[in-house]
């Protein structure tokens, strides 16, 4: 009976910290992206291009992660 119980917890844990993370790494990928934007506007187009390049590619892998957790 405990088994079957300490079962049922760590499987609860374990999809709290799924979605738990995967809305925290799209959380940082936005706001990564909105300081590129940032960025871009001032004189630092090159830094800005970086982060929303780099932004892009992980909201890509963001998207396969949750795809492949979730669907």
């Amino acid at each position: 009976m405990e088994d079957k119980t300490m079962e049922k917890l760590f499987e609860i844990l374990y999809w709290f910290a799924m979605i738990a993370m995967s809305l925290m790494l799209a959380a940082i990928t936005v706001m990564l992206f909105i300081t590129g934007l940032k960025f871009a506007k001032g004189s630092r187009k090159g830094l800005g291009a970086g982060c929303i390049a780099f932004s892009l590619v992980a909201a890509v892998m963001v998207f396969f992660m949750v795809e492949r957790q979730f669907f």
